[in-house]
């Protein structure tokens, strides 16, 4: 239990990771009960955020198992290269939590059940990298987001939970349709700006957007994703509310401009601030949407 609870410390920092969970969980609920389509009770929330919460620490698992040949030569200092967990552990670990997370759905419906293990079987195809490992590691782009949009599933099997909906009744509603594409940009953002750096940060042979495209072209990329996540939810008539309007608009002006200290200087520290934003600005972003949906 020690040597997990390291592991845990390192790979899955519990504040942050649990804060944004349940900022996530949150938005998906008040989203639901704004469009009136809420069918659960309060207390099988919380199986939600553990269903949820077992679901995103099995993708660290994962991480950890799939980069294990790379961390052996660039990251040699993590659990798994450095031995205090061994890969056996890993797949005991990917078991219980899916086991966990069908559970935690079936206190709902069967509904959710199969909501949920639709997400499962892609994060496992994730895991298993599509069967064509040495064809997609290469394309960074690509392989990030071909992993990130396991965001859109997660986000109709909470809706399913939430709404005792099929996962083909949750997929054809507009809204849901818009609010999960928004979550699959949203963690792009996340993915792009946490492997983007300033040049004298850069390790060799660790490939990084910056590093493919350069600090302009990395901090486009993530640009985009911000502005497709917001166009899309202004889409959404239930969004159409003052906090959000301004709320998301300050955190655009605040994305551009730690972005564009970043580009324009050669501060390793303005480096570090911008990956931190592509972290903190999930969160921001959830909170801002929370208080618009509540109010």
């Amino acid at each position: 239990m020690k040597a997990w609870w390291i592991f845990t410390k390192e790979r899955f920092e519990p504040v942050s990771h649990l804060l944004m969970i349940f900022v996530f969980i949150l938005v998906h609920y008040l989203l639901a009960r704004k469009l009136q389509v809420i069918h659960c009770e309060n207390y099988s929330l919380v199986f939600l955020f553990y269903a949820i919460t077992f679901f995103y620490f099995k993708l660290r698992l994962y991480d950890e198992v799939k980069d294990y040949e790379i961390d052996l030569i660039v990251n040699k200092t993590r659990p798994l290269p450095r031995g205090l967990l061994n890969h056996r552990d890993m797949y005991n670990g990917m078991a219980v939590c899916i086991a966990f997370e069908i559970i935690f759905f079936s206190i709902q419906h069967s509904r959710a059940i199969v909501s949920i293990l639709i997400a499962i079987f892609y994060s496992l195809l994730m895991y298993k990298e599509f069967f064509i490992r040495e064809k997609i590691r290469p394309h960074l782009t690509i392989y990030a987001m071909s992993h990130t949009i396991v965001t859109s599933l997660l986000t109709f099997a909470i809706f399913s939970f939430l709404t005792k909906e099929s996962f083909r009744i949750v997929i054809t509603n507009k809204n849901f349709l818009f609010f999960s594409i928004s979550n699959w940009m949203l963690f792009n953002i996340f993915e792009f700006g946490r492997k983007t750096f300033e040049i004298t940060e850069e390790r060799e042979n660790v490939d990084t957007y910056s590093s493919l495209f350069g600090k302009k072209g990395a901090a486009l990329l993530v640009l985009s994703q911000v502005i497709i996540s917001i166009f899309l939810l202004h889409q959404l008539p239930v969004f159409d509310v003052s906090i959000i309007h301004w709320g998301l608009g300050f955190l655009l002006f605040l994305q551009i401009i730690i972005t564009l200290q970043f580009v324009i200087s050669n501060k390793a520290k303005n480096a570090k601030r911008y990956r931190m934003m592509s972290s903190v600005y999930i969160i921001l972003f959830y909170i801002i949407l929370a208080l618009g949906l509540y109010f």
